[in-house]
């Protein structure tokens, strides 16, 4: 690897890091404020989460025509230094003694809308500073390596939240996000001419860029499949993560934000811990064979998470369920980025972004009225069988078992023009 290749890989990753360390933060702090310092019932939790990761879904796709076509160093840029005016916003409505449910929900509104453009032009950036000699299965495990990293590092620092409350931690998360959009802006590139020739869809051709995203999803039995069986366990798994942790902290543990921040943090190692080993061992070649056999620890985990174990082993089962998360979520990335067509990159990998976060605002409030209604435990088992039903169904009936290593390594780091 050349000294240039090094240096973009490094500002790459460093960015993605100290991004994805405010969302850490972010996520253990605002659901803290909605729960611990607004008090709100369970139905209302599962609404504010909904609302945040409504954005996501119903934009992520424009987010990603939009993205295809322009210097990726800037418009991230651009957007992410947009992004960092939210937690001051929140910050100044706080220490103003002004917040209320609706604000702070508002609040998540909009870091949804603008990281819905963020995501699928990050993620599309990654294949213009991957060399061919690393390839890009191995490198999008790096790449989620170093997101679940930041997001352990900033779930950690949000473990402060009942001693020093919100307002330092919303100026952190901004701060965090400024400087990754500084260096998004400066990442060296594999060909630095790669963005030359690129010119940016017309607001009126966005639709249509959206529609061929789709389309070729949808023609790919690769990426169709894939995609599929990634996306439609999503809502259970979302649930969980926005809703069932919280709650299962203050309805079954009885714990603070020091607890929440532990289950978030062992969840997020387990994530981190798994995707390192993914990006250093041998390329897999049985990878749909792997992938559906990681999916499986699903099962495993909550069924025996619905006995309520002591918060310790608790823990141990989120430390599992991560690592199975994190090794199956590098895979399906690399499986995608290597069968994604370079000109149709970024709409591709927005269908993917689409396919998880689709999953947030139903999952959000089938966990929150689920819990309501008959508690949060017996929300969680309907994890392990639906798991084990799309398991079986996908066995049955698609080629998935028997999909193997695919790369397209020299066409992904190629300068492309657009027509």
């Amino acid at each position: 690897m050349t000294p240039q290749n090094a240096q973009g890989h490094r500002a790459y990753f460093l960015a993605q890091s100290l991004h994805f360390a405010a969302g850490g933060l972010m996520g253990v702090l605002f659901p803290w404020i909605i729960t611990q310092e607004l008090h709100e019932s369970q139905a209302r939790v599962g609404i504010a989460q909904a609302f945040a990761t409504l954005p996501m879904m119903m934009l992520v796709l424009v987010g990603g025509a939009a993205a295809d076509g322009r210097d990726l160093r800037a418009y991230i840029g651009r957007l992410q230094l947009s992004l960092a005016l939210v937690p001051i916003a929140l910050a100044l409505v706080i220490a103003l003694g002004q917040l209320t449910f609706v604000s702070m929900t508002l609040g998540l509104v909009v870091i949804g809308v603008i990281g819905s453009f963020i995501m699928p032009a990050r993620d599309a950036l990654l294949s213009y500073v991957t060399p061919p000699e690393i390839g890009l299965a191995r490198t999008a495990a790096m790449a989620i390596a170093a997101t679940f990293a930041g997001q352990l590092a900033g779930t950690a620092v949000a473990a402060s939240a009942s001693t020093i409350g919100a307002v330092p931690l919303l100026a952190l998360q901004a701060a965090l996000i400024a400087t990754a959009g500084v260096l998004s802006a400066r990442v060296p590139l594999v060909n630095p001419h790669a963005f030359a020739a690129h010119t940016p869809a017309k607001l009126s051709r966005i639709l249509h860029e959206m529609i061929d995203g789709l389309k070729t999803v949808r023609d790919h039995e690769r990426l169709r499949t894939v995609i599929l069986y990634v996306a439609i366990a999503g809502p259970l798994f979302n649930g969980m993560v926005l809703v069932g942790f919280p709650l299962m902290v203050r309805d079954v543990y009885h714990g603070s934000s020091l607890m929440l921040s532990a289950i978030m943090g062992t969840f997020l190692l387990g994530l981190t811990l798994a995707s390192f080993a993914m990006s250093w061992i041998k390329p897999i070649e049985h990878q749909g064979r792997m992938l559906m056999l990681f999916s499986l620890n699903n099962v495993f985990v909550f069924t025996v998470a619905y006995f309520v174990p002591p918060f310790p082993v608790f823990l141990v089962l989120m430390l599992f369920w991560g690592m199975g998360a994190g090794a199956g979520m590098a895979l399906n990335r690399g499986m995608i980025q290597s069968a994604a067509p370079p000109l149709y990159r970024a709409r591709v990998l927005s269908v993917l972004q689409f396919s998880q976060f689709a999953g947030g605002p139903p999952g959000a409030l089938i966990f929150g009225f689920m819990a309501q209604g008959a508690g949060i435990v017996n929300a969680m088992l309907t994890i392990p069988v639906a798991v084990a039903l799309l398991w079986i169904t996908f066995r049955l009936t698609t080629r998935l078992w028997h999909f193997k290593r695919e790369e397209a390594i020299a066409e992904a780091t190629a300068p492309v023009a657009l027509d």
